[in-house]
């Protein structure tokens, strides 16, 4: 029998702190929910751009009912996220909010991410239901939008970083880039880093990779539109089981942690890397430990990873590493596994994203 004694004290002032930090975390979840609004609708942009505005000015310009467009505004003011004039009654977008909220190619921007996180839930039943029963869900089950959205996501850090910043990194890289070999992108999604490859690089022969069939589409079209069809081939192709040719340099841009066999991915990419040839892993950053991922971004991640990552990785009967699971000691592990030479983190690595060059042998 268990003893009052042996019963902690209640903290009151702990629950008040608690019920007090569970409201803000709700009302952050309300406001995610109207930046991914004003994303769609280039709201945020409209205020960045025209300037101050009343409910009516406001409505008119962006061609929205005005009863919505006061709800928004209002509850973004609550929110702190758009100012309020009182005196004039206009509602204001500070200068200092426009990079995260208005400015869609800034890398810090974060309207895309909303609505990653909004397109994300929409098959939430299912993802319940795989609590219960195990498995996950299959990407076929998320809106196109999902992946339009990702695609957005991952444009931004590739527009920004790609060629400025990672590329500097590895010399060796950019050596063979310059001179012309054969490279591939594997899981290549709507292949926005390959494009941007394969415009720095023209000499050099690009063929993009993703085992979902509407990316791969998606990606061709884009080349398309870029004139790149000629330098670019897309097929639709699962890596864990066949690649179908040996290349020089291959990129795997966030993609190891989401492949249902990781391990059998990463010996298939070692198996058809030419002797001296180079492999570039990028991933999103995690601690060795789990329990060490704390904070607002790990929170972050840890949703994406249990609403998409790990559940279609489980989907199909994979190991489901998630959003947190190529740690650097991971992936130094898998790399060694799959016969792999050194293995190099690179300087550009971030407490957001990780990159690795990793030799043939």
């Amino acid at each position: 029998m268990t003893k009052v004694t042996d019963l902690k004290a209640f903290d009151k002032e702990k629950a008040k702190s608690f019920t007090e930090r569970m409201l803000s975390d709700i009302a952050g979840t309300v406001v995610t929910h109207l930046c991914a609004i004003g994303d769609r609708l280039g709201l945020f942009k409209d205020l960045a751009q025209r300037g101050p505005a009343s409910v009516i000015e406001f409505a008119d310009r962006n061609s929205i009912d005005r009863r919505y467009a006061q709800e928004w505004l209002e509850g973004l003011a609550s929110a702190g996220y758009v100012d309020f004039d009182s005196s004039a009654c206009v509602f204001s977008l500070p200068k200092e909010h426009e990079r995260l909220l208005a400015q869609d190619t800034h890398p810090m921007y974060q309207g895309a991410m909303c609505n990653l996180l909004t397109y994300s839930l929409e098959p939430m039943e299912k993802i319940t239901q795989a609590f219960k029963t195990g498995g996950g869900v299959s990407q076929s089950d998320y809106s196109p939008e999902l992946f339009k959205t990702m695609q957005r996501t991952s444009a931004l850090r590739y527009d920004n970083f790609l060629l400025s910043t990672w590329l500097p990194d590895m010399p060796q890289v950019v050596q063979k880039l310059e001179q012309g070999v054969d490279v591939a992108d594997i899981g290549c999604g709507r292949g926005t880093a390959l494009s941007i490859l394969a415009e720095a690089f023209p000499k050099s022969r690009f063929w993009g990779y993703d085992a979902f069939a509407p990316q791969v589409s998606g990606a061709q079209d884009a080349a398309d539109a870029k004139g790149l069809s000629k330098q670019i081939t897309f097929e639709v192709l699962d890596a864990s089981s066949e690649i179908p040719r040996e290349f020089d340099l291959i990129f795997t841009f966030d993609v190891i942690h989401d492949m249902a066999k990781p391990r059998e991915g990463l010996a298939n990419i070692r198996r058809h890397l030419r002797p001296d040839g180079i492999y570039v892993l990028q991933e999103i950053s995690a601690a060795d430990e789990r329990h060490d991922n704390r904070g607002a971004e790990a929170t972050i991640k840890y949703g994406m990873s249990l609403s998409y990552c790990m559940t279609t990785s489980l989907a199909h009967g994979g190991e489901g590493l998630g959003t947190l699971g190529m740690s650097e000691r991971v992936v130094r592990e898998l790399c060694s596994e799959a016969g792999f030479g050194t293995v190099r983190k690179l300087p550009c690595s971030n407490d957001f994203t990780s990159l690795f060059e990793i030799l043939a042998a």
